[in-house]
């Protein structure tokens, strides 16, 4: 037997660092996807599962979880894996790994394909990983399409999948790999500690802009759309996560007609992650990119959520 199972890769379009403050967070799906093969037979590109546990404790703490969910041994299975979604730069390469690995296991045991299921088992294999996360990442990456999210108290968790997509005539967006020195924690840390009276009106915009954005998706007003994005990185650069590096090409950018921001935490030595863009012609963002030295690649967002590829009985 042998099943694929892949799921997406997400960004941020609003709201991050924000949300630790109960500001609303607005997450969108990606093109971009991970795939997980499992099989019972081996041989190229297969290793046995019992092997990449051993080697990597994230994989290992996705199939404990579903080991104890479902009281079952996972034994005897090989596993492949291959992925379109950049590691370690904020757009849910974790998050997916655990979906489509929990989504395989549902297949290749022949569990009912639920996807609220799926998703729930990836947010406990999450929470033995990064201890205290949102559960933002893997719904997002379990359902695709646009996620509302705010966290109103630590008990308090407000998850709302919006009933509409990113219209088919916005432009897409191209994303940029800028690098990054600084660990997220760091920079999380570094935000935390700046003080209420700087945070606040920073955070009080960001909730704005992030209302700004999702009524623009809804009403397809893609002008108001990048005022959004324009206002989250105007935001972002406040909070003195953005690199003078970075924030030159973002000015280069907005020169000539388009707007970006960064996705994830940031980053102010040199590189501050990767910087979403979007523009009347992607063209006119790769050769920016390109003169500043860094490799982008172009993205439709709104991709669909956790899905079946292949099975093979």
């Amino acid at each position: 037997m042998k099943i694929t199972v892949s799921a997406p890769g997400k960004i941020h379009l609003s709201g991050l660092h924000a949300v630790v403050a109960g500001k609303p967070a607005v997450l969108v799906s990606t093109s971009l996807r991970l795939y997980v093969t499992l099989s019972d037979t081996a041989g190229k590109p297969f290793i046995p599962v019992t092997d990449f546990r051993k080697e990597n404790k994230y994989f290992n703490a996705i199939v404990e979880t579903f080991e104890r969910i479902h009281k079952t041994k996972i034994k005897d299975i090989f596993i492949g894996i291959s992925s379109d979604i950049p590691v370690s730069k904020g757009m849910g390469s974790s998050a997916a790994l655990a979906v489509a690995t929990i989504g395989a296991l549902y297949g290749y045991t022949k569990l009912p394909w639920v996807v609220k299921e799926i998703n729930e088992a990836a947010f406990q294999a999450e929470k033995a990983q990064h201890i205290t996360p949102s559960g933002g990442d893997n719904t997002i990456v379990s359902f695709g399409g646009l996620l509302w999210y705010r966290k109103e108290l630590e008990f308090l968790k407000t998850f709302w999948l919006l009933p509409f997509k990113l219209p088919k005539d916005f432009k897409p967006f191209v994303l940029i790999n800028t690098g990054r020195e600084e660990s997220s924690g760091e920079i999380i840390t570094f935000v935390v500690k700046q003080k209420e009276s700087i945070k606040k009106p920073i955070f009080d915009q960001m909730e704005a802009a992030a209302k700004i954005l999702t009524l623009a998706i809804k009403e397809e007003n893609e002008t108001d759309f990048r005022r959004a994005i324009k206002i989250n990185e105007d935001c972002l650069e406040k909070l003195g996560v953005v690199s003078a590096p970075v924030k030159k090409m973002i000015r280069e950018i907005e020169k000539s007609g388009g707007v970006a921001k960064i996705t994830g935490a940031g980053g102010w030595k040199n590189g501050s992650g990767v910087v979403a863009a979007t523009h009347d012609d992607p063209k006119v963002l790769i050769k920016i990119a390109k003169t500043h030295g860094f490799p982008s690649f172009q993205v439709q967002l709104g991709g669909e959520g956790v899905r079946r590829e292949q099975m093979v009985i």
